[in-house]
């Protein structure tokens, strides 16, 4: 637990999707549970639908923010949670809000072997979101080779209760999102391995129309009209849909 003991809390909760409302229930859970034993007020919550390795998150600033403005506390329910990323995970720690870990209460990070500690931690969500990253690239390449399509829609659906085609509505959703990934396997490879190099959207777009890679819809940059092809939006968007929680 930090060493000064909050009185007041302000929350943060991620999944990398929209559709991952379990998630979000199992750290809004946590975020309770440490407000009551700490017998301090919850002054907001603030929920993202972003990837842990995008560190360009609206409301996390939002959340950073509020808890400035508030004096209070910013609470995740786990480390990964926060960030995916070592070294933008320091900066926050760093930074002039303290902040709490569900996952990692006794950790004090003001004292070196506290913060040596949550830099392994870091480090090791960093890696953890990097080697599923590869995998799902190398697991869609190898599907592409053998001819797999992703997200077959089962026709046998009729009669179902409100909820059953709320349920069918997101999986078609995330079946939509599974062939968007497949068709875009190799760029998606291309893109995240750029993007980790440092690379921005920008500068990825052009290097795909470069190259001549086309679009999801089969659009190629012309470099006579400097038209079509790929845009940092386009890039970003490929990126998500591979992002781990």
């Amino acid at each position: 637990m930090p060493r000064h003991r909050p009185t007041r809390i302000v929350g943060y909760l991620r999944t990398s999707t929209d559709d991952q409302l379990l998630g979000i229930e199992a750290q809004e859970d946590r975020l309770k549970d440490i407000a009551r034993r700490n017998e301090c007020n919850i002054e907001h919550v603030f929920i993202e639908h972003e990837s842990g390795g995008n560190n360009d998150r609206p409301e996390l600033d939002r959340a950073l923010r509020h808890a400035r403005r508030m004096k209070a506390h910013l609470v995740v329910a786990k480390l990964d949670r926060l960030a995916r990323d070592q070294q933008f995970l320091m900066r926050l720690v760093d930074g002039n809000v303290p902040i709490i870990f569900g996952d990692l209460e006794d950790l004090d990070v003001a004292t070196p072997e506290g913060r040596m500690m949550l830099q392994v931690f870091g480090t090791f969500a960093e890696f953890e979101r990097r080697r599923i990253g590869s995998r799902t690239c190398e697991a869609l390449r190898i599907l592409k080779g053998r001819g797999v399509k992703l997200g077959a829609s089962n026709p046998k659906c009729r009669n179902l209760t409100p909820e059953a085609r709320g349920r069918g509505v997101k999986a078609a959703a995330r079946n939509r999102v599974a062939r968007a990934i497949e068709e875009q396997s190799d760029v998606a490879a291309i893109a995240a391995e750029k993007r980790a190099e440092g690379l921005s959207l920008r500068r990825i777009a052009a290097h795909l129309n470069e190259e001549g890679y086309p679009t999801r819809h089969g659009s190629a940059f012309n470099p006579e009209t400097k038209k079509g092809g790929w845009s940092a939006v386009q890039v970003k968007r490929v990126l998500d849909r591979i992002r781990p929680a």
